[in-house]
């Protein structure tokens, strides 16, 4: 590193520092800052790290935290963004807040769709983990194809990366990549014939414009497609979901490539982000034991089915982004077997 990265990284911590004793925040503006002295200087601070990247429309930030916590029973001081500050500045701002002096250096982190080329552009990932693409912050993105766009576009710059897709969304069969890809995915149920709900996005055949077709649908336009008219269809699983075996309000106990497991959140959706992070754990040489020791220690995340008291009521704060999430959060109110007080 050269005088004006040394520069850059001392303002850098020197921010951080002053707004962590003074304030609460210290998220980006250090790595703001330092970007402006430096704009190579994610690349020297990123330099020694074998680093993840989770992007994506819904789940950036759980499926982070389950993966740092099932990564951490390997490499004990993995690299984290837990705040969700997950631009560009906001990762300059993790690796200025921490450098590890001993061991294998890992990174985990949550990256915004649009700023992942941003990222890429200094830091060449392992892993590039694509959760969903769903209708969301139009005002930025435009259409879902769009997004997607912008995630080919900054998966590119680090053609080496493996991209660790959502199978299930016809979305990521939908182009050839330069990048090396595999996918995981849902195989809970027995084929049938389905379709989606005719209100879903990003349900037509990439190939032919044809309506898709479920042999499954787990939600929103994920599950089980094929195309009636061509041979598209969804790819082939390396990790999938083989059986699902309790859902309640706070909790979800299911089998993944016929392990068990169970996490402490409730929903469908969110056994996506667990398999996700199942999923890097096992590209990392994690066992199925390991990896449930991971999740058993992953915690609530802030308004993510955080729990709170208000006087002798308990009450469950949701983060709802877009229409599929709250179609989601809606969906949650069928596990509740007693009465609605």
């Amino acid at each position: 590193m050269g005088i004006r990265g040394s520069v850059a990284v001392t303002v850098g911590k020197g921010t951080q520092w002053a707004l962590r004793t003074f304030t609460k925040g210290g998220t980006s503006l250090p790595g703001k800052l330092a970007a402006k002295i430096d704009p190579s200087v994610l690349a020297h601070l990123a330099n020694e790290y074998e680093v993840v990247i989770i992007t994506g429309t819904n789940g950036k930030t759980l499926t982070t935290s389950l993966a740092f916590h099932v990564l951490q029973q390997k490499f004990p001081d993995i690299l984290t963004n837990p705040t969700g500050a997950n631009m560009a500045q906001g990762i300059i701002s993790t690796f200025l807040e921490k450098r590890s002096k001993t061991g294998k250096k890992v990174a985990i982190l949550e990256v915004d769709e649009a700023s992942l080329i941003h990222v890429t552009k200094h830091i060449k990932p392992r892993i590039i983990v694509n959760t969903n693409v769903f209708r969301d912050q139009m005002d930025r993105f435009g259409e879902i194809y769009t997004i997607y766009d912008k995630m080919v576009e900054g998966a590119a710059l680090a053609p080496e990366a493996i991209i660790l897709a959502n199978g299930d969304s016809p979305m990521f069969n939908s182009r050839d990549l330069v990048n090396p890809s595999i996918y995981f995915g849902f195989n809970h149920e027995e084929d049938g014939e389905t379709m989606a709900h005719y209100n879903t996005d990003g349900v037509l055949c990439p190939k032919c414009d044809s309506i898709l077709h479920y042999k499954f649908n787990t939600y929103a336009n994920l599950g089980k497609y094929y195309c009636p008219k061509c041979d598209f269809k969804r790819p082939e699983l390396k990790y999938e979901v083989s059986s699902i075996e309790h859902l309640d309000y706070n909790s979800s106990t299911f089998h993944i490539d016929g392990h068990p497991f169970k996490i402490n959140i409730a929903g469908l959706y969110n056994i996506y982000n667990a398999l996700a992070a199942y999923a890097i754990g096992r590209e990392f040489g994690l066992t199925p034991e390991e990896i449930q020791a991971g999740f058993s220690a992953t915690e609530q995340k802030f308004g993510r089915q955080e729990t709170i008291k208000i006087g002798d009521k308990l009450v469950i704060l949701n983060l709802i982004k877009n229409p599929v999430g709250l179609n989601q959060i809606i969906a949650l109110l069928d596990y509740e077997k007693d009465p609605f007080s």
